[in-house]
This record gives C-alpha cells, sequence and structure tokens, in this order.
C-alpha cells in the first residue's frame, strides 16, 4: 500500500515540480512526510494520495511539517 502511494506521490513531484524522477525521489524520501508514512502508528498511509500530497507540498514549500 505504501509503494503505490509513494509512486503516485513521486509522479505528482515531478509534475508540480517540473524535476525529474531522481530529483522527486530525493525530496520525497528526505521528507519528514516520508518519515511520518514510514510509521504505522501515525495512520498517515491509509490516506488518500492527494491528500498526503498537500502535507508534502506544504513541507516542501514551507519547510516545515504542518
Amino acid at each position: 500500500m505504501q509503494e503505490s502511494l509513494s509512486v503516485e506521490l513521486v509522479s505528482m513531484l515531478m509534475e508540480d515540480w517540473h524535476c525529474n524522477m531522481e530529483q522527486a525521489l530525493d525530496m520525497y524520501y528526505n521528507s519528514e512526510t516520508f518519515e511520518r508514512l514510514s510509521d504505522p502508528s501515525t495512520g498517515l498511509y491509509y490516506q488518500s494520495p492527494g491528500y498526503v500530497y498537500d502535507y508534502l507540498r506544504n513541507e516542501l514549500t514551507t519547510g516545515k511539517m504542518q
């Protein structure tokens, strides 16, 4: 489940930030959002890709997770 969510999020990053896959993967795997997705106790991985992407986009734009 988390793998398919990761594919969607990386695709969204590539589209919105106009970057290649390597850059998008780097942004994603080095984010606090990814850390939270990796922690089953947060339940974030149950959310839709759009919902999680809002968190990720906000983190990348402001530099912090909200």
